[in-house]
C-alpha cells in the first residue's frame, strides 16, 4: 500500500513539476538556420498547452539584464495556421503550411541569452543561446581602394572592342543604303 502511495504521489510531483522542450530551430526543422545577429527562432510549446497564453522571460547573461514579454502569443492548434514563423510549400494539388517558431527581435549582436517559456503554471527548461557575432560595414576591410590591373585590361578591352562595333555599324549602315 505505501509503495502505491509513493508512487501516485511522485507521479504527481513529476507531473505539477513538468517542464515542456525549450530548443532553437535546427535545419531538420525547416529553416536554414535560427541564429542571427539581432534575433533567434525558438521552438513552440507543446500542442498540450493549446490556447493557453505564452510568456517568454529570457536575461543577457554578460550583463544580467532580464526582460519578461508577457501574452506575446496564445499556444495555436496544432491543425491551424499560426501568425508565427511558417513556411509554405506549394506544388499543384495542395498547399503545405508548417508553423516552426517563435523569433525573439532586438538581442544584442554576439550576445549570449538564457530563455525560457511559461505558459499557465508549466515551464519550459532554460535555453541557452547566443546571437551571431557580425562585424559593422563599417569596419570591413575593403582592401586596396584603387583600381587593379586587371580590371583596367578589361576597361581597355570593352572600350576597344565596343568601338570597333560602333564603327562596324557604322561602316555597314553607310554601304547598306549606297546600294539602292
Amino acid at each position: 500500500m505505501k509503495n502505491i502511495i509513493l508512487i501516485v504521489f511522485g507521479m504527481f510531483f513529476t507531473i505539477a513539476n513538468a517542464k515542456f522542450k525549450l530548443k532553437l530551430l535546427e535545419p531538420s526543422d525547416g529553416v536554414l538556420s535560427s541564429k542571427f545577429s539581432y534575433s533567434l527562432i525558438l521552438s513552440l510549446p507543446p500542442c498540450s498547452l493549446v490556447g493557453k497564453n505564452v510568456d517568454l522571460a529570457y536575461n543577457n547573461t554578460g550583463t544580467s539584464e532580464s526582460k519578461a514579454l508577457k501574452s506575446i502569443f496564445q499556444v495555436p492548434n496544432c491543425r491551424s495556421k499560426r501568425d508565427l514563423i511558417s513556411v509554405t510549400e506549394k506544388n499543384n494539388h495542395f498547399t503545405l503550411t508548417k508553423d516552426l517558431g517563435y523569433q525573439v527581435n532586438n538581442l544584442i549582436n554576439g550576445t549570449q541569452y538564457s530563455f525560457q517559456y511559461v505558459v499557465d503554471t508549466e515551464e519550459s527548461n532554460i535555453l541557452t543561446a547566443s546571437t551571431r557575432a557580425a562585424l559593422s560595414y563599417t569596419q570591413i576591410d575593403d582592401g586596396l581602394p584603387a583600381r587593379s590591373a586587371a580590371m583596367v585590361v578589361i576597361t581597355v578591352l570593352l572600350s576597344v572592342a565596343m568601338f570597333i562595333l560602333l564603327v562596324g555599324l557604322i561602316i555597314s549602315l553607310f554601304y547598306g543604303n549606297s546600294g539602292d
